[in-house]
């Protein structure tokens, strides 16, 4: 028998009094630390949108090098290189065409009152101001110079879109659907006003981030993302309506919608959160517009003015659309000549994803692509439809639903969209372009 055997309390054991064990307490240990409940959320949030980021990154990245690459070459040939040694604010003044002296112009001067001042664009009342506010405001905060502030934005608003539309697209059919989508808008023929001075990119963020948050029952950040985009582009206020289609969509789902009153008012309420910030902020606007110019209706009044857009019939366009194709006359012209034939194209894909979209994804998003329909033809003639149709997520989710299992539809899109977006590159650069 050990020394240990022989001690009543085993080993390191004591005798005590009465013969019954004495334990020690237990040491206690350091207590775990738990991650601070933001650090969790910023790390949830990371796994869930890690690809999304990736390919969002990726995406602008490429766009921008690729468009640049185009333009330059276009206005420049094979000599780019060297002007742009002489000059490098060519890599950001080779996009400064068109409808972006209007935007540039807002920000630096504002807008015109009853009287243009210097530098003030008249009409310029016919664009929204969030946009141009963007400009000042990464002016302000950057060295850069107003051309390449424009860009930065659109560049930083592309960023933010692609992860939206990723996560979008994503919710109907997976990341390779995702993948898909952001691939078909980046390789469609107008990607590349994304990346230059104008709104498409900002407007497009909007519209994406509303929808994904839509899909999360967000209401109150839906609404505001409407907002913000009906102050990037004016007729994106059929956004709002869209996100009212969702909300009445999702009560309709709800088992417990029938318990009376109180059901009724969660409805109203969040119908208010999805509309009111929209209609809150064009009632300011029209406001301003009172003030400013002395008619609350400035902005419709100037569009009609200067480019010439005015309510028709459908069948109207139709006809017109139809005559100038059949007779050759949308070749009648130098500047914007086959944007017709472009724009035409592009109503047809519209007309058939909304389609789709009702039937197949939600009825929300095949509400906002059949009023993005009327919008387009529900004028006299075609104009900027190509160009317009970029801010429509819904479109591109439709196109990558169309084509993730069918590869073939997928490269064909692609062989028609990537020349036909070298030649509007180089016609919008040499200044052979409008729409």
């Amino acid at each position: 028998m050990t020394l240990d055997e022989e001690r009543p309390g085993g080993v390191g054991g004591t005798a005590p009094v009465g013969g019954s064990p004495v334990t020690s307490d237990p040491v206690p240990g350091p207590r775990p630390v738990r991650p601070h409940p933001l650090a969790v959320r910023a790390r949830t949030a990371w796994s869930d949108n890690a690809r999304a980021l990736a390919v969002a990154a990726v995406g602008t990245i490429a766009l921008r090098v690729i468009t640049e690459w185009v333009g330059l070459v276009s206005q420049f040939g094979v000599n780019f290189p060297h002007e742009v040694a002489k000059r490098p604010s060519l890599l950001s003044q080779v996009w400064g065409h068109w409808d972006a002296g209007y935007y540039l112009s807002i920000a630096q001067y504002g807008y015109a009152g009853r009287v243009v001042g210097p530098g003030q664009a008249a009409h310029g009342i016919a664009f929204a101001p969030m946009y141009p506010w963007g400009i000042r405001a990464v002016h302000w905060v950057t060295p850069l110079n107003w051309t390449a502030s424009a860009e930065l934005l659109s560049a930083g608003a592309l960023f933010v879109a692609l992860t939206a539309l990723h996560r979008l697209a994503s919710s109907f059919g997976g990341d390779d659907m995702g993948g898909a989508s952001v691939m078909l808008l980046l390789a469609f023929p107008t990607a590349f006003f994304l990346l230059a001075p104008y709104p498409e990119s900002l407007a497009l963020a909007f519209v994406a981030v509303a929808l994904v948050c839509a899909r999360r029952e967000r209401w109150m950040l839906a609404g505001l993302c409407a907002a913000g985009a009906t102050l990037t582009k004016y007729f994106l206020v059929v956004l709002a309506v869209a996100l009212c289609v969702s909300v009445i969509g999702t009560w309709m789902r709800d088992p417990a919608r029938r318990e009376g009153d109180r059901r009724a008012a969660v409805l109203w309420t969040r119908l208010g959160e999805v509309a009111g910030p929209t209609v809150a902020v064009l009632v300011a606007w029209m406001v301003f517009q009172q003030v400013h110019l002395g008619n609350a209706l400035a902005f419709a009044q100037a569009q009609s003015a200067q480019w010439h857009r005015h309510v028709g019939a459908p069948w109207t366009l139709a006809y017109r659309t139809g005559s100038d194709l059949v007779h050759w006359r949308f070749l009648d012209t130098s500047t914007a000549s086959v944007t017709e034939l472009f724009d035409t194209v592009t109503v047809l894909l519209l007309a058939g994803a909304a389609v789709y979209a009702y039937r197949r994804l939600s009825r929300s998003t095949g509400v906002l692509l059949g009023l993005a329909l009327c919008i387009v033809t529900f004028q006299t003639y075609l104009q900027s439809v190509t160009r317009e149709v970029l801010v429509f997520a819904p479109l591109f989710v439709v196109l990558g639903a169309w084509t993730v299992k069918r590869r073939w539809l997928e490269r064909l899109l692609l062989a028609l969209f990537i020349p036909c977006g070298y030649f509007l590159i180089q016609r919008y650069v040499t200044g052979a372009f409008a729409g």
